[in-house]
């Protein structure tokens, strides 16, 4: 193993200083089922916009419901992008690729390919991994899952003290302005979350104390951006709903520039679709919040709600957005519901940060 880790670290010194141009797109949240078919226009969709890419990320919740079937049909997936656009495929585990039955041990073995076989440096406690791409950048692929009783996985996820240990021994052994982005399924940073992942600052003040300015990550299914003290967290939404975004990140000796692509035709009638199942989703979720409380039927803090979400996947939270929504008299109705408050503290912790435009984002490696 020493002699695997001296090979790679002296790779990634000669990869360092040929400082090499790369692009990478970015997914999350695929959430794929056995039942491929629905995902046809996704998968067509992203596997054309990855032929201008080197690289591909999928930020966790790769499957459904983390079953064997599911895994397979993900796997498939990625090594089809790897043929037909001949790009690199990296993978790590979301709370939802996580069953009982298939764990770290066994993402680490099904998703070998993407990632893990060809690692620098593996953490010995969950299924982290550090590799090293052809342009010369370190992505930290993390797992940021927590498991509970009975190796239940926690949605909220978590960050071990041994998984920090092991990250701080990985940056610390990089060569000199080497670029590192880190990647991991739960936010870090409260853009659009009002609780926090456990461990969640020490991941942040580990990644700052090595000049560490980008952190990726799903899980909420949007896209949004913030900065905290230097280190940016850019969260990526799901490419098979509205707004039918991936993100393209150009890594280059002058630093990190950040877009968001659109994968479809926003004159189609699967655009359409997507959008009206991204107002129903806004509309479900809020009635489903408010059956039981006094706002039960007040379809006035139903559309509110809709409205918020919907612009929220989409990127248009603005600060004017924001304001107008948390002056909204529906919001102070969302205010006073004292049930199912997890999703009442989220869409208004969301409002409250604003997050920024997540569209274009360009930040200057600090090494």
């Amino acid at each position: 193993m020493e002699l695997r880790r001296v090979l790679w670290l002296l790779a990634i010194l000669c990869v360092a200083v040929r400082a090499s141009a790369e692009s990478v797109m970015v997914i999350s949240d695929t959430h794929m089922t056995a039942d491929t078919a629905a995902y046809t226009e996704t998968m067509d969709a992203v596997r054309q916009a990855a032929s201008v890419c080197g690289t591909v990320l999928f930020l966790g919740d790769n499957t459904n419901n983390g079953r064997t079937e599911e895994h397979i049909a993900v796997t498939a997936f990625a090594r089809s992008i790897a043929q037909a656009a001949g790009a690199e495929v990296l993978m790590i585990p979301g709370n939802h690729d996580y069953t009982s039955g298939f764990g770290r041990q066994e993402f680490a073995r099904e998703y070998a390919a993407f990632g893990w076989e060809r690692s620098f440096s593996r953490d010995g406690v969950t299924a982290s991994c550090a590799v090293m791409s052809a342009g010369g950048t370190c992505f930290l692929l993390l797992d940021t899952n927590q498991l509970g009783p009975a190796s239940r996985v926690l949605p909220d996820g978590g960050i071990t003290q041994e998984t920090l240990a092991w990250l701080d021994s990985v940056l610390s052994s990089l060569p000199e302005g080497t670029p590192a982005v880190a990647c991991g399924h739960h936010p870090i940073l409260p853009a659009e979350r009002s609780r926090r992942t456990p461990g969640a600052d020490g991941l942040a003040d580990t990644l700052r104390a090595h000049g560490v300015r980008l952190y990726l990550c799903g899980h909420d299914h949007g896209f949004a951006t913030v900065e905290e003290n230097g280190l940016r967290q850019i969260t990526v939404g799901q490419p098979h709903a509205y707004p039918g975004w991936a993100g393209t990140l150009e890594i280059s000796p002058e630093g990190f520039r950040w877009q968001t692509e659109a994968l479809y035709d926003t004159a189609s009638a699967y655009f359409a679709g997507m959008e009206r199942s991204a107002r129903d989703l806004g509309v479900r979720m809020a009635r489903g919040t408010l059956q039981g409380t006094s706002c039960e039927g007040d379809e006035a803090a139903v559309g509110w709600f809709a409205s918020a979400f919907t612009r929220y996947v989409s990127g248009e939270l603005t600060p004017d957005v924001c304001a107008g929504l948390l002056a909204d008299e529906s919001c102070a109705k969302w205010r006073g519901i004292e049930t199912k408050t997890v999703v009442r503290d989220w869409i208004i912790g969301l409002l409250e940060h604003c997050p920024e435009d997540v569209r274009q984002i360009s930040l200057m490696i600090a090494k």
